[in-house]
Formats: structure tokens, C-alpha cells, sequence
């Protein structure tokens, strides 16, 4: 599949091959990516961003300028996917690729908000082990009184307390027994010897400080990754170290989390805790999560693609969210697939499947533009899927753009049409290419015309034997929309 490539595309920075630079590849023609990032690299070419390679050795080393020196200038927005990094570093690539006239679309405060326990600790507090940390520096560990202490804030004295030790970003959990795990807090000797097996381990690579974090036994399940951007789960998978196990997370609580945290692309590790409720076990930032093998990336990267070129994931406004349908999800909702969404007659509308279609078929083809495709209509509130609402194509050189609706059967006469019409058509009108947005009706579908007319369209006359309606950018604004 491939798409139509707009000007605004984001560029993808990855670490390239230091096995085989090629100086001076131009944006978009596929330059030598580290072979752990290949499939990633063309996934993302795909489904339309613009590629380029960074010197991950030279950005480590603290050479940031040499390490952007194959980074086409000018590029605009930059999602970066690669090696983890130290923040430092992170804020170095940052301002490197500033000067190039590139602009990282996670800032490095973002960066750090979401690599390191601290960060997003607070949003979290309610959905993750109970945790306390105390800053050092490598490889000095912190003094046994000041551990107790620390590890006095995880409980009630007196009864068995275990936990787990990591610093910010990572812990040691392959060396379980003696860098990891302490069977009871009370335990200061025990505690101490751990954490300082610990920190010896990590030794320039401690970053921040010591954690420590109560112990939940989780189910036998697996962990699952879930990926969003712009707030939205766009990808969920098994973790990368149980590749084989999948499990399938409830979102009902991470998902406001994550919103409060408002970052734009980060990761939630979930497990299954063996009371049955589901635990946030970390949160990363997407940029340098690993992604597991033999999942299918393409939604991830088809989300990156449209949100970075300025398009929304999510339309909401009062009781409706419109949630953008990308072409690898489309392909299943065309096939009847329920595709992840709780349809309130169980599957997706006919009309609905054929729009995917369409979708489908015009990515195949390379002309799907991100942004301009299907959206499914959501109940905000419960994340019941109604039915679609999406446009013919993008805008026309004469700035028109053509909308169409469907809804499911039990979703009718609630005026949940008129709702996601005036939302989608407020959100068009409102973009620079647009002048009119058009929709087009068969004669005797009178209720469509009366959903038309409640959202403020009025009727122009026929077209090719349909009646024909529009509304402009100053009649549709003031439409309230949050993307």
C-alpha cells in the first residue's frame, strides 16, 4: 500500500546503519536504516512519511550536529523511532535538528515526562504499583538508613512488604534475586545488598536515581503494549519479551490517564493483576519503545503520519467522538470485521464496510490523503461505535470537499447524524484548503435532508439526479471542536 504523499508529511528519523552510511540520501528515497529499524523504515514509507537516518554513535558521544548531518534541511515535523537516549542527549537532538529547520513533535521535556517514572508517576498514581525514589549518581547507591526510610513510605510496618527496585527507566529483572526483587522492606540488609547489586549493574546507565516499587503478582497472561498518539490507542500488542503471549487490556481507566498526561505519542505497559484488574506497569515514550516482532505496525505508523501532519485521530464535541478510521483498520471494517470497535448492532453498517472500501482501495491505489478519509461515529461516553462519517477525497482545487454519513440500524432517529455531521463538517470548514463542504442525497431520503438542514447545510438544486447541499467556512464556524 502506498499513499498519496502531502507536502505537510512528517519525517521519521531513524538510527541508520553504521555498517553502511550512505552520506547525503535525500528525503524520502529509503536511506540505510539500522537493520533492528528495516521493517519499521518501510512501514513508515508506506503509509506516507518521508525517512531519514541519524548517527545514534555520534549523538550518544555528545556530537548531536554530526549526528543530523544526513537529516535533509528544512524537513519540518520529525517523529523520531529509535535507541533509547539518555534525556540529555534527547534535548541535543532536539536543538541540533532545530537548526536544520526540523522540529522534533515530542519536545524534550515531553521526552523525559514520559521515559522516566517521575514524569508520569502522579497521573498515573492510582493505576501502578505504589513507588518512592531518591535521586544519585551512578555508581554510588544510596546509604542503608536512607533506604529504610525510603522503603518505610511503601506500607504499614510490621507485615511483609515486598518490592521491586529500578532505577527511572529500567530495571534488572533478568537478574531477579539479586538486583531486583527484595521479599520484604523491613529488610534493610536484604534491601541494601539489592539495590546495590543494583546500581553496580547499571553503572554509568543509572539514570536519576533509585525507585522503589511495591510488588503486585500479576496473572500469567503476559504484559500487553499499548501504543497512542494524540491521546488515542492506536496499536495494542504483547510485550516485546513475551512476543507470544497477547493479551487484551481494558482501557476504561488508562485511557483518561493518558489524556491528562497530554503527551502525544507514549506507550502503557499493562499485566493483568491476579485479582483480575488490569495495572499500568510502565509508561515510555513511543519514540523509543520497542515494538514487537510479528505484530502488524502499520496502524502505529499510518497514525504517526496522520497526526504529525496536523490531522486529527479524534473529533469530539459534547456526546460525540469521531475516531479517524487509517487504511489498515479500514481493510478489516471492509471485510465486516468489528476491527476493535464495540458496534451497537455488533458489526459495522453495510454502507459503512463499503466507505472502508473505498478507503482501501484509494490507499492501494496511492491516493488516500491522511486526514481526508472515514471517521467511525463513537458515543463519548461509552465508546459504542454508531456508524461512519467521513469525505469522498480531499478537497478539490476549487477548495470543495464532499461528506457522507452512515449509521447502524439502532442508532437512528437520535440526531446522532446531525451531531457528527455538524462536528465533521465545522472541523472541515475550518481548514485553509476548504471553501465548501458539499453532501449529496438522493431525492427521497428526506430524513437525510433533514439531518443536512438541522447542521446548517443549505440545499443549492440537483446534481446528476441528487439533490445537492453545502456549507461554508463562515456559516460552519463556531462549531465547538476539540481534536
Amino acid at each position: 500500500m502506498t499513499v498519496d504523499l502531502a507536502v505537510d508529511r512528517p519525517l521519521l528519523l531513524l538510527p541508520g546503519d553504521p555498517l553502511r552510511p550512505r552520506p547525503g540520501a535525500s528525503r524520502g528515497r529509503g536511506p540505510a536504516a539500522d537493520p533492528h529499524f528495516a521493517a519499521e523504515a518501510a512501514a513508515a514509507q508506506s503509509a506516507g512519511a518521508a525517512t531519514a537516518v541519524l548517527d545514534h554513535e555520534a549523538l550518544i558521544a555528545g556530537d548531536a550536529e554530526a549526528a543530523v548531518a544526513r537529516v535533509p534541511r528544512d524537513a519540518g515535523p520529525v517523529w523520531y523511532r529509535g535507541w533509547m537516549l539518555p534525556a540529555d542527549r534527547y534535548a541535543g537532538l532536539s536543538a541540533a535538528l532545530a537548526d536544520r529547520g526540523c522540529r522534533l513533535l515530542t519536545s524534550p521535556a515531553a521526552y523525559r515526562c514520559a521515559h522516566e517514572l517521575p514524569g508520569w508517576y502522579d497521573t498515573f498514581r492510582a493505576l501502578t504499583p505504589h513507588s518512592v525514589w531518591l535521586p544519585c549518581p551512578p555508581g554510588r547507591a544510596p546509604e542503608r538508613a536512607a533506604l529504610a526510610e525510603l522503603a518505610g513510605a511503601l506500607g504499614m510496618p510490621g507485615r511483609a512488604r515486598p518490592l521491586v527496585v529500578k532505577d527511572w527507566v529500567k530495571s534488572r529483572k533478568h537478574e531477579w534475586d539479586e538486583a531486583a526483587y527484595v521479599p520484604d522492606a523491613d529488610d534493610t540488609e536484604r534491601l541494601t545488598a539489592v539495590v546495590g547489586r543494583f546500581v553496580a549493574l547499571q553503572e554509568e546507565f543509572l539514570t536519576g536515581g533509585v525507585v522503589l516499587r511495591a510488588f503486585e503478582s500479576f496473572d500469567t497472561v503476559g504484559e500487553a503494549r499499548v501504543w497512542w498518539v494524540d491521546g488515542e490507542p492506536v496499536l495494542t500488542g504483547p510485550h516485546p519479551d513475551t512476543p507470544a503471549l497477547r493479551p487484551a487490556p481494558d482501557l476504561t481507566r488508562v485511557a483518561p490517564a493518558v489524556r491528562e498526561l497530554g503527551l502525544r505519542f507514549v506507550t502503557t505497559d499493562l499485566a493483568l493483576r491476579t485479582d483480575g484488574v488490569w495495572r499500568v506497569v510502565e509508561v515510555g515514550d513511543g519514540q523509543v519503545s520497542g515494538l514487537p516482532a510479528g505484530t502488524d505496525h502499520r496502524p502505529l505508523f499510518e497514525a504517526l503520519v496522520t497526526a504529525g501532519a496536523g490531522y486529527p485521530l479524534a473529533l469530539t464535541a459534547g456526546r460525540v467522538a469521531l475516531r479517524a478510521l487509517l487504511p489498515a483498520t479500514a481493510a478489516r471494517v471492509a471485510d465486516g470485521e468489528s476491527a476493535g470497535f464495540d458496534w451497537i448492532d455488533g458489526t459495522p453498517p453495510e454502507s459503512t464496510s463499503g466507505g472502508a472500501g473505498i478507503a482501501v482501495r484509494a490507499a492501494a491505489a496511492g491516493h488516500y490523503r491522511p486526514g481526508w478519509g472515514v471517521f467511525v461515529l463513537t458515543d463519548a461516553a461509552t465508546g459504542t461505535a454508531l456508524g461512519s462519517i467521513g469525505f469522498h477525497g480531499p478537497p478539490d482545487a476549487e477548495g470543495f470537499v464532499e461528506i457522507g454519513y452512515d449509521l447502524s440500524p439502532s442508532a437512528r432517529g437520535a440526531g446522532w447524524a446531525t451531531d457528527a455531521t455538524r462536528l465533521l463538517a465545522g472541523w472541515a470548514a475550518a481548514r485553509p484548503e476548504v471553501r465548501t463542504v458539499c453532501a449529496l442525497t438522493e431525492p427521497e431520503n428526506v430524513a437525510s435532508q433533514r439531518v443536512l438542514q438541522r447542521a446548517g447545510f443549505r440545499f443549492v438544486g440537483e446534481r446528476e439526479g441528487l439533490r445537492a447541499y453545502e456549507i461554508d467556512g463562515a456559516a460552519a464556524a463556531g462549531v465547538g471542536v476539540n481534536a
